[in-house]
């Protein structure tokens, strides 16, 4: 439901006013802003390449382009039927454990599932599923049936030519990031997800997975920062805050006991904590989201920002409820864009608070449990930008040193066979990030390390090529 935010008035104001101005008292109220969705992103969708109207792009331009990009990666692959376009590996490869090169021809298009430490036979050992753990620490979360969540991370093909993308300053525009959360459902739950099988417990037989929430983020030639979008299954959590009326089935991760104390909180129930687990089952968590929209009405154009999410939302998911239930996209009318978050002036680091724009409090609530009491004023503000440093046009952003994207820093690292390539003297690690990057480029990329040999004569570049 659209909110809208209004001035309140006096009778006698708005007569004084009216007598004044010699116009309609609607005239000097706040007006809600007005943001479009079109039917055409489900059926036709052809997202843009860069944010609309440029330099003078408003909250709604961006707004409409997140949500016409998760509309083009949800619909069905024209290239692989069973898929969706997110999901395919030939342009979406999956991010693989520690040490394993992403990028190569033979990498498993799924891997936070089951993984074995050789072909599966008679007697192949079961091993835990990698990825339960989220981002920031590693903590698990369990659903209200006791089941672990778990999570995949893909990445657009481009990032996979580690010394082309070093050689620049910022990551090419069109690149991709993407992560997904998945939970464990029922066969009676599973029209109202997107949802897939695999085998997450090691016994035969495939378990029914629904997607949960996803993570989006893009650079574009304006926007080098990144824009960064994330979604949710509406029937996750309820709002700490307001809690409305819970789902006919109830919130997958609050139970009715615990959703009953909000929004006071005064009761048993502890909300949004979470440790590191290595179970596939534990006790279940009990979240709720802290920010409506991930926004506060106090940040910067914050009641607006929140009313344009509020009235995009609704208009997709009329357009979507408008579907036949054999559409391949009526499904996504069950979950909603939380928010999005990018900078004003791309030339300035991330960490300059006042200078983001969007949903300055963005996090996901079963994807960053942990990190949504974000803090404006902290020293540590725990939205995405306090974890992804863009450093603005002083210095290379792509850098294993540069903290920018975790991602591009594990492909890399997967890819390397580390060799050590001569490059002349090296000063400093500032001249290395200059020199080892010339030296590496055509050599694998740059792993970030460097050892002088001859002092004063030469050095050598830890280069993953050879």
């Amino acid at each position: 439901m659209t909110r809208l935010f209004t001035c309140a008035r006096s009778s006698l104001l708005a007569v004084l006013l009216l007598v004044a101005t010699q116009q309609p008292v609607v005239a000097a109220q706040a007006a809600t802003p007005v943001c479009n969705a079109s039917a055409s992103w489900i059926s036709s969708p052809n997202p843009p390449s860069e944010i609309p109207n440029g330099s003078n792009a408003q909250f709604c331009d961006f707004y409409q382009f997140s949500w016409q990009w998760f509309l083009q990666l949800v619909s069905p692959s024209t290239t692989t039927a069973s898929l969706r376009n997110f999901q395919v590996s030939a342009n979406f490869p999956v991010l693989q454990a520690s040490g394993q090169d992403s990028c190569a021809a033979n990498a498993p298009p799924v891997a936070m599932f089951v993984r074995v430490e050789k072909p599966q036979g008679g007697g192949t050992p079961f091993v835990l599923p990698k990825r339960t753990g989220q981002a920031g620490g590693g903590d698990s979360i369990f659903d209200q049936d006791g089941n672990v969540v778990f999570y995949d991370i893909r990445f657009s093909r481009n990032l996979c030519d580690v010394g082309a993308v070093q050689a620049a300053q910022n990551f090419p525009a069109g690149t991709f990031e993407l992560k997904s959360a998945w939970r464990i459902i029922t066969a009676a739950e599973q029209p109202n997800y997107f949802w897939m099988e695999a085998d997450v417990d090691g016994v035969p037989g495939n378990e029914l997975l629904g997607l949960i929430g996803l993570h989006m983020v893009t650079a574009t030639q304006l926007h080098p920062e990144m824009i960064w979008v994330t979604f949710e299954h509406r029937s996750n959590v309820p709002e700490c805050a307001n809690p409305g009326t819970a789902p006919a089935a109830g919130w997958s991760f609050t139970s009715p006991t615990c959703a009953a104390q909000l929004p006071s909180m005064q009761g048993t129930c502890t909300f949004n904590t979470a440790a590191p687990s290595t179970g596939l089952t534990g006790t279940p968590s009990e979240i709720c989201r802290v920010f409506h929209d991930a926004s506060d009405p106090q940040d910067h154009e914050g009641s607006d920002n929140i009313a344009i999410i509020d009235g995009l939302n609704a208009q997709m998911q009329g357009f979507l409820a408008a579907l036949g239930n054999d559409d391949p996209m009526a499904v996504w009318q069950n979950y909603m864009m939380v928010g999005a978050l990018w900078q004003n002036d791309v030339t300035q680091p991330s960490s300059i608070v006042s200078n983001q724009r969007g949903s300055m409090r963005l996090a996901n609530a079963v994807m960053e449990t942990t990190f949504q009491n974000v803090d404006l004023t902290s020293s540590f503000v725990s939205n995405c930008f306090g974890c992804h440093n863009f450093a603005g046009s002083k210095t290379s952003n792509t850098l294993p040193s540069s903290a920018f994207s975790h991602i591009f820093d594990d492909i890399m690292l997967g890819q390397c066979k580390a060799t050590d390539v001569q490059a002349g003297p090296i000063w400093n690690n500032a001249d290395a990030q200059q020199k080892c990057v010339q030296t590496c480029e055509n050599k694998g990329g740059w792993n970030g390390n460097w050892t002088t040999t001859v002092p004063g004569q030469m050095s050598v570049c830890g280069c993953c090529g050879g």
